[in-house]
């Protein structure tokens, strides 16, 4: 797909590791990549995110899902703009023990208003979660611009 619009500059700065604060930093997901409507990220199975059962919780999938779900428009909508998630479908494919979550989504609708993307979730080899959202961009106050 191919976008009017791709802020490099954010890109890197998405890439960089500065702290983003809120749930992405208390997880621990670092973004590795971002391009024109794509982005892959990551995140360490720690015991603290594993269920009783001694795999890793949904909610930390679901997690992660979100975060690259929205994250990934950021660089392609106009600054100032707010991209919120309205609709999330997560397949849980195969439990997870340990090793690292990478999670790539990738764009494949975009309007001015609207925007769909697919998430493919893997541990190593293993594809474990596949998702498509739904997310809303809000304008940029005028302010913001």
């Amino acid at each position: 797909m191919v976008f009017d619009r791709y802020d490099a500059d954010l890109a890197a700065t998405m890439v960089s590791g500065i702290p983003v604060g809120g749930i992405p930093d208390y997880l621990g997901i670092r973004v590795t990549e971002v391009g024109p409507g794509t982005m892959s990220a990551e995140l360490a199975v720690r015991p603290e995110l594993l269920n009783p059962f001694g795999s890793a919780h949904g909610g930390t999938l679901a997690a992660l899902v979100d975060h690259v779900l929205g994250a990934v428009l950021y660089p392609i909508i106009p600054r100032g703009a707010w991209a919120a998630t309205t609709e999330l479908k997560l397949n849980f494919l195969a439990p997870v023990r340990d090793g690292i979550l990478v999670a790539r989504s990738e764009v494949i609708s975009l309007t001015k208003r609207t925007a769909v993307v697919r998430i493919d979730v893997a541990n190593g080899d293993r594809l474990v979660g596949a998702a498509q959202g739904t997310v809303t961009i809000s304008e940029p106050r005028v302010d913001q611009q």
